[in-house]
């Protein structure tokens, strides 16, 4: 991926930003084993590392990559060094007709749902949380020489999850997709052809290959240039249960809705071999605040959307900061604040919902938002990894919501603070839940051009499989070169 955003030839290379970068932190906590007894200790970390970003030409996209350096004050075989990677981009190999989108991440993180430490923990590195993501999407698309507004495109896309946890194991999926499309631009009626094929292997669980097959047909409707209908017919057939082929017709509709040209709302719903499937998206941007609302149900994995989640391997402030659209920080934030997925190798059925408000001032920000995820597994444990968090039960409940406050005190400085609560419950067995309470107050401040500097105090309360409290406080410094 490096070699990608930064070719050989001299003219790209002017237009690609390489930073040399330096980040340090300093952490002491009052319960570094998480449990009742306590245990105070302290954490130095030392990350040197850099980032690259391009936004010109037909190479677009960023990556960060930081070779983390870990020491404890007083339990050297807990000591670690590891590389965190985050990076995605597209590459437009032949105008108009070849693309290339990739994207890849390494980091430690605790998946489960029911046990070890809170996303965005300072101590959670444990080397068996590690997790590599990759995922590369080759394809062919242009607009065609047919119709008003015809477009066809082909894909293939590879993506992977490897991991050392016993619960999560390796996991692969790769998609096979052809469309042909005329929407009818100012014609009333336009059509659509849609074909997917999904392979997913559950790895080193014994889950063996799983199977998904679809292929639709859409009726468009333009009623308005701001208003589109369409009805949609097909059939899927999957082998997720056991192996056991299933199938059944598709049959839904949709809306595509525009009233402004900061308003948008797309809506879909099918009845699927699953039941009822739907999507929806509804994002309204205002001078001074952002709102969005999403839900949806179908079919998934892990393996299949990672790469779409924040990969949380630091704290979210530094992670949005960079970004210079507030709106886009906004939404970016949100995301890793509610960031959450299932430790399992399983296909399942999710009903997600997210939801969220932020509003913009002159000197402060406020953001709320929520989301909750419905997970059923599909099939039977067998085959399952040890503590595969669907494992012993078949269905998983997590509801998520936060509040985000950040206040500019100078040209220079900031603070922030966010409040979040997390509840995991299974639908089948009371105890097997947990619950988490997490609170965050920090500054930030520009010492230089190239140097930023943080305080952060950190306080959670974690009721489930282990009832502990903890309180951290960490100095930060960072460099840019």
């Amino acid at each position: 991926m490096l070699a990608l955003l930064c070719p050989a030839t001299g003219a790209v290379a002017q237009s690609t930003r390489v930073t040399p970068t330096f980040d340090t932190e300093l952490t002491w906590t009052d319960n570094a084993g998480l449990d009742r007894e306590g245990g105070r200790d302290w954490l130095l970390e030392v990350s040197p590392g850099v980032s690259v970003s391009r936004s010109a030409g037909r190479l677009n996209g960023s990556l960060s990559a930081r070779l983390r350096n870990l020491v404890h004050s007083s339990a050297s075989e807990d000591d670690s060094t590891y590389l965190s990677f985050d990076g995605r981009g597209a590459y437009e190999a032949l105008e108009d007709l070849l693309f290339l989108d990739f994207s890849g991440g390494i980091t430690r993180n605790n998946y489960s749902a029911f046990s070890g430490r809170a996303p965005g923990d300072p101590f959670g590195f444990d080397k068996d949380n590690e997790v590599r993501y990759w995922s590369i999407t080759p394809r062919l698309e242009s607009d065609l020489r047919f119709g008003e507004a015809a477009r066809g495109s082909v894909s293939y896309s590879s993506s992977g999850v490897r991991s050392n946890s016993s619960g999560l194991g390796d996991q692969s999926a790769d998609t096979v997709e052809a469309s042909l499309a005329d929407p009818g631009g100012l014609r009333f009626f336009g059509w659509g052809l849609a074909y997917a094929r999904t392979e997913s292997d559950g790895g080193t669980a014994a889950t063996g290959q799983r199977g998904e097959e679809s292929v639709r047909g859409t009726l468009y409707a333009n009623v308005s240039p701001q208003l589109r209908l369409r009805g949609i017919v097909g059939h899927e057939s999957n082998d997720y249960a056991d192996g056991r082929k299933d199938s059944s017709g598709i049959v839904g509709a949709g809306v595509d809705w525009y009233p402004t040209d900061r308003t948008s709302l797309a809506a879909t719903v099918e009845d699927r071999v699953f039941g009822r499937g739907y999507d929806l998206a509804l994002n309204h941007r205002m001078r001074r605040a952002v709102f969005f609302l999403g839900a949806t149900r179908d079919v998934s994995s892990l393996a299949q959307t990672l790469g779409t989640v924040v990969l949380a391997d630091r704290d979210c402030f530094m992670r949005v900061r960079d970004i210079a659209d507030p709106i886009e920080r906004e939404q970016a934030l949100n995301e890793c604040l509610t960031f959450g997925v299932l430790r399992s190798n399983a296909a399942y059925v999710e009903r997600a919902f997210r939801g969220g408000v932020s509003l913009l001032g002159v000197r402060n920000t406020l953001s709320l938002s929520a989301s909750r995820s419905d997970r059923s597994r599909i099939g039977s444990t067998t085959g399952l990894l040890p503590d595969d968090d669907l494992r012993d039960t078949e269905r998983v409940r997590i509801t998520t919501t936060t509040l985000a406050w950040s206040h500019t005190l100078s040209g220079t400085s900031s603070l922030y603070a966010t409040l979040a609560r997390s509840d995991s419950e299974s639908a089948a067995d009371a105890d097997l839940a947990l619950r988490r309470l997490t609170g965050t107050v920090g500054v930030d401040r520009t010492l230089g051009p190239r140097t930023r500097a943080g305080l952060r105090y950190r306080y959670e309360k974690t009721e489930g499989e282990s009832d502990y409290t903890t309180n951290s406080v960490t100095a930060i410094l960072g460099m840019r070169f």
